[in-house]
């Protein structure tokens, strides 16, 4: 990866639909959390949670998952107040304006807070309010998506749409992630119907080299009606799902990250595959605080360079994003103009630069 190629990724307007508010807390912020909240943590240093995090020595992707989601619920335990959820939206937002992450779609994962007891109104104020702080200090424009925890009962789920329905106005739509295996898509078919006669858009995890993951990704699409699929990598093991995807023109929000004990990004050559199927895969960072991969600006180069993906490839990843976006349309075409004359823009400077060598 060149410093021209680096700094084109730098520039690029980008949109993140993939990212859990939650899985942004780095093992600095946990600490200190832990200290303001006055709480005793398991691992109580930098050291111990960058060790904890270098998952995945288990061997299958279902331990691999879980034992991921293991290090992510127990980071979730330091966050106790409203301005708690404030501190880490409003941090996040900040990331953004400095990687020109113009435009978030985040998830939260309500059920996993108000268990612990805390009020379902301290998440949500929490998260709005950091929202509302972060587009007024850094231009950056962001929704939420609240998450149902698949591994929870499906009573649970309607719980948590009850509770979201006074703050309708602030969630753009509803998910489904954590624990895949014995937890079938069709599970919450139920949910997803009430929460699309309420007017949610919808998404649902399909995790990497999950059992069933390419069943699941139908039941989501026939099924669950999704408008996205998050992760959705195993689709293209089947030519048929491919089809019917491409032709409903399906948003995937791939995540190439990578955990310290790995070399590089993940999953490239798979999403090169995607790619150049003409599917509308994404590039997203999932949960920067809890893999190596980082924030998507650190993310991107390295996997777009990993992937051999050209600048105007890297651009239709972005297009693919924003287009894919719960937006007005207004909103969606403006942003994604920005995108093309950032393109125009970086292809007349290469070209100038070449001319300028060649002479």
């Amino acid at each position: 990866m060149n410093d021209a190629y680096a700094r084109f990724c730098a520039e690029l307007p980008k949109a993140e639909l993939h990212l859990h508010i939650e899985g942004t807390l780095s093992p600095q912020q946990r600490l200190h959390l832990a200290r303001r909240n006055g709480l005793t943590v398991r691992h109580g240093s930098i050291a111990e949670l960058e060790a904890a995090r270098n998952f995945g020595a288990a061997g299958t992707p279902q331990e691999d998952l879980k034992e991921m989601l293991d290090y992510y619920y127990e980071g979730i335990e330091v966050l106790r107040t409203e301005r708690d959820f404030f501190d880490i939206t409003y941090d996040y937002l900040r990331q953004c304006q400095a990687e020109n992450i113009r435009y978030a779609e985040i998830s939260f994962d309500p059920q996993a807070h108000t268990a612990r007891g805390l009020p379902f109104a301290a998440v949500i104020d929490g998260l709005h309010n950091g929202l509302v702080a972060g587009e007024a200090a850094f231009g950056v424009r962001a929704r939420l998506v609240m998450c149902i925890n698949r591994d929870r009962s499906v009573e649970s789920a309607f719980e948590a749409l009850r509770a979201a329905a006074a703050y309708r106005e602030w969630i753009a739509g509803v998910g489904l992630d954590s624990i895949e295996q014995g937890n079938p898509p069709l599970k919450f078919k139920a949910v997803f119907d009430r929460a699309r006669a309420q007017g949610y858009r919808l998404t649902a995890h399909c995790d990497v080299d999950q059992q069933d993951s390419v069943r699941h990704i139908w039941q989501c699409i026939d099924e669950l009606g999704v408008d996205r699929i998050d992760h959705g990598i195993n689709c293209i093991e089947d030519v048929a799902l491919v089809s019917a995807l491409r032709a409903r023109r399906t948003c995937l929000t791939a995540c190439p990250t990578w955990r310290p004990r790995d070399a590089g990004p993940r999953r490239v050559d798979r999403m090169r595959t995607m790619f150049d199927l003409g599917l509308r895969v994404t590039m997203n960072s999932d949960d920067p605080g809890v893999l190596a991969s980082g924030s998507l600006g650190h993310l991107m180069p390295h996997a777009g360079a990993a992937g051999s993906f050209t600048p105007a490839e890297l651009a239709r990843f972005s297009i693919h994003a924003f287009e894919g976006a719960w937006l007005p349309s207004a909103e969606r075409d403006a942003y994604v103009r920005e995108v093309t004359d950032y393109l125009r823009s970086a292809e007349r400077g290469l070209q100038a630069g070449q001319a300028a060598g060649a002479s």
